[in-house]
């Protein structure tokens, strides 16, 4: 009962039954344990902050912290005194699907454009699978599909191992804890899911060739990118929305349909040098 009465205070404004399932399981993820579960939720609070924080000196610098992986991987993923990696950098991210505006759209697109409308069965590839959310929410709604979550991350692998549990279609997905660029499946996938990586690289278009390498002539890939916006990971600074479709195109993706969001009210969609949440299908 507690944990109704939290719910209904955290989501009345979203008004969705969605946004109660997310929470409902993140508590599950929180091993039915509600001081586990603040914790967890407190997660996407420091997240939050450390953004902002982050795109102040963006804008003062009109660079990221880090321009490399190897910055990246010393700093942030292997630093022994940072808190907000691992598990908790995962309940952040998982939590933020809901609590980010830009995040619960970007879910309510996918919802509406992927999960609907596919034919009875096929293979769907999630690379890299982060919380596994995107997969899970597609193979609950397409029960003969089969899936691969692929990430090299260890966290990831294991949260997203939480998350097909969750919701319950283990045997509809497999775990494939592999690089991503080193990568060649005996098949090829229908649909390809990416979520938010191509800025943690530093030569994005390598990563888009492979997306197109693994995808069907007939299929599709939904891809969003997160542009001018400082998290503490990113690596690759897209300036403007045009900036990854020309790097779409140029790899041979045309473009179906998109969702640009811009993340402060006060800047447009198109507009550079602002942080945008961009999502968008892409075919061959």
């Amino acid at each position: 009962m507690r944990h109704q009465q939290y719910l209904r205070i955290v989501v009345s404004s979203s008004r969705t039954e969605y946004c109660e399932d997310i929470c409902k399981k993140g508590f599950s993820l929180s091993d039915n344990n509600f001081g586990k579960y603040y914790e967890n939720l407190h997660s996407l609070v420091l997240f939050s902050l450390e953004f902002l924080k982050l795109q102040v000196r963006l804008v003062k610098t009109g660079k990221y912290l880090y321009s490399s992986f190897k910055e990246v991987n010393r700093y942030v993923y292997n630093n022994p005194d940072r808190k907000l990696t691992g598990p908790w950098y995962m309940m952040a991210l998982y939590f933020s699907q809901v609590f980010w505006v830009t995040h619960y759209n970007v879910n309510k697109f996918f919802l509406e454009e992927i999960c609907k409308g596919n034919k009875e069965d096929g293979l769907i590839l999630e690379a890299p699978s982060g919380t596994g959310l995107f997969i899970s929410n597609f193979l609950s709604r397409n029960p003969s599909w089969y899936g691969t979550a692929l990430d090299l991350s260890d966290s990831a692998i294991e949260f997203t191992r939480r998350m097909v549990d969750t919701f319950d279609i283990s045997e509809q997905v497999g775990l494939c804890k592999h690089d991503f660029f080193k990568y060649v499946p005996s098949f090829k996938y229908d649909i390809v899911l990416c979520g938010e990586f191509l800025e943690h690289l530093e030569k994005p278009e390598v990563a888009l060739d492979k997306l197109y390498s693994f995808v069907k002539d007939d299929g599709f890939v939904f891809l969003t990118v997160a542009v001018y916006a400082s998290m503490i990971d990113h690596i690759y600074l897209y300036k403007s929305v045009e900036e990854v479709r020309e790097q779409i195109k140029n790899v041979g993706f045309s473009i179906d349909k998109e969702l640009v969001q811009n993340v402060f009210k006060n800047k447009g969609p198109e507009d550079s040098c602002t942080p945008i949440n961009y999502s968008v299908i892409i075919r061959k």
